[in-house]
């Protein structure tokens, strides 16, 4: 094997290794989570969304459960458009996606 052999292997082996590195973090955290409605409540949704909402959105969303009848999913459409961390949302698109 020449020095040029090598170097092309190398180089090829570097790439394959940047492109498992570039899947691995770019498609996996974004998909969305399978969610089973039997362990979502409303409460859930407000838990999860609380240390990110000013306390008039966190009263306003408490409040709205009771005329939704606690359905996670209204509470989570409710939420969507606030600034929230990506993970969280990718949690609420996966409760509203379950119609919970």
């Amino acid at each position: 094997m020449t020095v040029s052999d090598k170097t092309k292997r190398n180089f090829f082996g570097a790439l394959f290794i940047i492109f498992i590195v570039i899947l691995t973090y770019s498609v996996v955290p974004n998909r969305i989570p399978v969610v089973s409605c039997e362990d979502v409540t409303w409460n859930d949704v407000v838990l999860l969304v609380q240390p990110y909402l000013d306390d008039t959105l966190n009263a306003a969303l408490v409040m709205q459960g009771q005329s939704s009848e606690y359905h996670p999913s209204a509470a989570a459409v409710q939420v969507m458009d606030e600034p929230l961390p990506e993970n969280i949302k990718r949690t609420l698109k996966a409760i509203i996606k379950a119609d919970c």
